[in-house]
């Protein structure tokens, strides 16, 4: 978690059942205690899945445990894993919940790792990459005992602050683990206390990130869901959970009910290369309502679809980003149309658009467009342009390629994929400009217009296009300014030419790096 959020004070209103003064506390209303559950059993509070969420107890060489951890990290991921059953029932999913390992006492099994290093060696800035390789070390020589791909880790607070806060090494989510802090006052029965300082702080911090360990991004709602459940927990709701009404709105719940510790089936694919290509795009504004449909194909089957509407000026990270979702029409089609009055900033705002896909073996595949309020009324229009059949194009040279750290391979700028894209190498070198691509177009085509798709980053600015029938002798058609942004872009020519070869020949970047990239480039004729 950002240390700026560490330092909100927490506010929360959902009502808490302590029952016989156990720590494994329950939201009302869940529904959760004794019942069995597809995904495993319900043993005394937790349920165990086919995959289970890996809990790391971290101890660096110059502290111990913090007294009573057992029982509180026990309570606290019973209290999370009825949060999230609550919520997966809410928008649809009431057979899955998270899982969690337990022992044959039916309490949360964790690992207890002593590390090889005192504290000052796992800070808060970089240390998570020494636990990680100590964990995976462990793991890598007692593999029987890792049961998913995702980790938590928990370390012991390394230092008081003058009122009491307690504070540490690593607390925040990077890809599939997340790393938290243990104290005394680490406790469920302590959530809404007003006289606690720090126990509604750190769980609602602990739980939100958890979801970035669990592939959430954040998610600020939209206006109608905020108004009726309170604070998203991906947004800012590590300062309202357990306190005041938070909940995960239906675009979490589009990924977390294809994770790997929600599933209940067994598979072999976890997160490999979902294979997803856009063959179909359209995103307009029409009666009050942002209109985005697509055709798409993909190898591991698309499940859901999340849209984040960003606000490039505030919304920094995204926790007050406008969310939706929806449901693939078949296999391979998509329409969603979302009303601008869940909006909260219109006016004359520029946004991102942010379009997660995703997919049954838990990978999740982004497609960024760039858009604009103008006057409270959103301006945007993409469209698939009607540009000529590149099944035949072919690559016939380029200034460099990225193949070894990424799929960027020059033929990705003619694939018809909106999610591909050619990168310039890096890993072994890093040429700087110009780049340069040649595209065969097969035969001499009519073309008076070019259509250019940007990356979402490593944007290219300045750009000559040349063209040719035997890729020998070369005609320029001049110099042209690529625009800063993600969406569909046209260069149009004074009159129609005729050619079978087009160089692109880039001369300059928008972030004045030396690298370049582009998703994709068509030619057509009006």
């Amino acid at each position: 978690m950002k240390k700026k959020l560490l330092s909100i004070i927490l506010l929360i209103g959902s009502l808490i059942v302590i029952i016989s003064c156990k720590r494994v506390v329950q939201e009302p209303g869940d529904g959760h205690s004794g019942q069995t559950h597809t995904n495993g059993t319900a043993v005394k509070g937790l349920y165990s899945g086919i995959y289970n969420l890996n809990v790391v107890y971290f101890v660096p060489t110059d502290l111990d445990t913090v007294p009573g951890y057992k029982e509180r990290i026990n309570g606290v991921m019973a209290y999370t894993q009825n949060f999230y059953k609550k919520w997966l029932t809410k928008w649809g999913y009431p057979n899955q919940s998270m899982g969690l390992p337990v022992d044959a006492s039916g309490k949360l099994k964790m690992l207890l790792l002593r590390g090889t290093a005192p504290k000052a060696q796992y800070p808060y800035e970089g240390g998570a990459g020494k636990m990680m390789d100590e964990i995976n070390a462990y793991y890598a020589a007692h593999p029987g005992e890792k049961s998913s791909d995702h980790i938590l880790v928990i370390t012991p607070t390394y230092t008081y602050g003058a009122d009491g806060d307690p504070s540490g090494g690593p607390f925040y989510g990077i890809g599939r683990w997340c790393f938290a802090l243990d104290y005394t006052g680490l406790d469920t029965l302590n959530l809404g206390k007003p006289e606690d300082k720090f126990s509604t702080k750190w769980i609602g911090g602990f739980v939100h990130e958890l979801g970035h360990g669990i592939n959430l991004p954040h998610d600020g709602g939209k206006k109608s869901e905020n108004t009726q459940y309170g604070t998203t927990l991906m947004g800012f709701g590590n300062s309202t959970f357990g306190k005041a009404p938070t909940y995960l709105a239906p675009a979490d719940i589009a990924i977390l009910a294809n994770c790997q510790v929600f599933s209940n089936t067994t598979r072999s694919d976890w997160y490999t290369s979902p294979g997803l290509k856009i063959n179909k795009f359209s995103a307009n504004y029409k009666n009050g309502n942002i209109i985005v449909a697509g055709k798409f194909s993909s190898t591991s089957p698309v499940k859901n679809i999340g849209f984040y509407h960003r606000n490039i000026a505030t919304d920094d990270g995204g926790y007050s980003s406008v969310t939706f979702a929806t449901k693939p029409i078949g296999l391979d089609s998509f329409y969603i149309s979302m009303p601008v009055s869940e909006f909260y900033d219109k006016g004359n705002t520029k946004y991102e658009l942010y379009i997660r896909y995703s997919h049954e073996n838990g990978s999740t595949t982004d497609q960024v467009l760039n858009y604009a309020f103008e006057n409270d009324t959103p301006v945007i229009s993409y469209n698939n342009k009607p540009v000529y059949n590149k099944s035949n194009w072919t690559i016939s040279s380029y200034s460099s390629q990225e193949t070894t750290s990424e799929n960027g391979a020059a033929a990705n700028i003619i694939d018809g994929d909106l999610l591909s894209s050619w990168h310039s190498n890096y890993s072994a070198s890093s040429p700087g400009y110009p780049h340069y691509l040649v595209i065969n177009m097969g035969s001499i085509l009519d073309v008076n217009r070019f259509t250019f798709w940007q990356r979402n980053s490593r944007k290219v600015k300045a750009i000559e296009i040349l063209t040719s029938n035997d890729a020998l002798t070369w005609t320029s058609l001049g110099n042209f300014t690529l625009t800063d942004s993600n969406n569909p872009q046209d260069i149009k020519l004074p009159s129609v030419k005729k050619f079978k070869y087009f160089k692109l020949n880039m001369k300059s970047s928008y972030d004045g790096e030396q690298f370049a990239s582009l998703l994709e480039v068509g030619t057509y004729k009006d």
